[in-house]
């Protein structure tokens, strides 16, 4: 049996959190003796994380009125922010492992990377385009320490032959890039799509899902909505998430007059059953990796608009899902024009993701994922 160490800073609801969920639920732990590590406790997937492996944070759980316990684990995540990688891993994450995975860009990657362990096999997995939106290049303070970081890695995952082709030309390494697609419930997402949504709003809805961050383009799909507003379109749009971006996006809502149009709904605990009663599913980001809110909206068999971004070629494969435009206001503008122009393309696109949803199958995605592992 391998002993893995995971490590990611946090399992508060992002789509890299979701995914190594996704893994850690039916990965074979008879292959393989699995301790999870994030920084600190009580977030979004950490309960279920643990009801699968093990399960380790840097501050433990504070109980109610625990002051003392709280100043110190200030203090621990404090230290981590200031301490060298090799004690962040030495006195923080701790234990020998086979196999040490670093499961997100940035933070992870380098404490992981530049440990200076030797006596196991290093994965660093990557869920961003490191050229279109090379956000941890500032973890470094340079995108030469990022590169010198990840050649300490035996193996690099990218989750698209796009990210990987983007890899490649900035860092090279090419003999040690590898692509292993993202594991999605499948069963579950139509499971939970099958749930009744209320969404009163007019049709026909748009429906946006994740995180309220900058990178997801929600600005770019305002001012789309007020030029086809502006044109005399009716449609709602509904977008599901929370985040840092909130009440930026919801002053440009009120600037451009759009809260009859646009919906804010929050975090949802199931989006699955808001998305699968929506009309279109929008991705109007400005770069994605490889990303579960596309792959589900196709699962789900709900038409996709997406701007072109890393990955977003293989989720549709050679079936026609839906539209992916330039990566531009106009181009997204121009692609939720042609839905409102040509309802009827709605059913083209219903009728190609019946057939492309059958290769989103998680028994198949964990296998090469245990291979991978297996065999680093």
């Amino acid at each position: 049996m391998k002993k893995v160490l995971v490590f990611i800073e946090s399992l508060d609801g992002g789509g890299a959190e979701a995914i190594l969920r996704n893994i850690v639920s039916v990965i074979d732990r008879e292959r393989f003796d699995i301790t999870v590590v994030t920084e600190t406790d009580n977030e979004r997937y950490t309960d279920e994380v643990k009801s699968y492996v093990k399960h380790r944070c840097f501050a433990g759980k504070t109980t109610s009125g625990s002051a003392v316990k709280e100043l110190l684990n200030k203090a621990v995540i404090k230290y981590s922010l200031v301490a060298s990688e090799k004690a962040v891993r030495k006195f923080l994450i701790k234990g020998d492992y086979d196999v040490e995975i670093a499961f997100c860009e940035g933070y992870a990657t380098k404490v992981i990377g530049n440990s200076g362990r030797k006596n196991c096999k290093k994965i660093a997995w990557v869920h961003t385009d490191v050229i279109n939106h090379p956000w941890s290049e500032a973890i470094y303070g340079g995108a030469e320490n990022e590169r010198k970081c990840y050649e300490n890695f035996d193996a690099i995952v990218c989750v698209s032959e796009t990210m990987k082709e983007s890899f490649v030309r900035k860092y090279g390494m090419a003999e040690k890039v590898h692509v292993v697609y993202n594991v999605i419930n499948d069963e579950e997402t139509v499971q939970k799509g099958d749930e009744k949504a209320e969404i009163n709003l007019p049709r026909p809805l748009f429906t946006l899902a994740g995180r309220l961050t900058k990178v997801k383009g929600y600005d770019r799909l305002i001012r789309v909505c007020a030029r086809l507003r502006d044109r005399g379109y009716n449609f709602s749009v509904a977008i599901l998430g929370k985040s840092e971006e909130e009440e930026n996006i919801k002053n440009l809502i009120s600037e451009n007059s759009l809260d009859d149009k646009i919906r804010l709904l929050g975090f949802q605990e199931n989006p699955h059953k808001f998305i699968k009663n929506s009309d279109v599913f929008v991705c109007s980001s400005y770069a994605e990796g490889y990303s579960t809110a596309v792959s589900e909206a196709v699962i789900l068999g709900v038409p996709v608009v997406t701007t072109e971004c890393s990955g977003m070629r293989e989720i549709f494969g050679s079936e026609n899902c839906g539209i992916i435009c330039e990566n531009s206001d106009d181009g997204l503008f121009e692609a939720m024009k042609k839905v409102l122009d040509e309802p009827s393309l709605l059913e083209v696109f219903r009728e190609a993701e019946k057939k492309r949803s059958k290769t989103f199958s998680m028994a198949s995605r964990i296998k090469t994922v245990e291979e991978f592992i297996e065999n680093i």
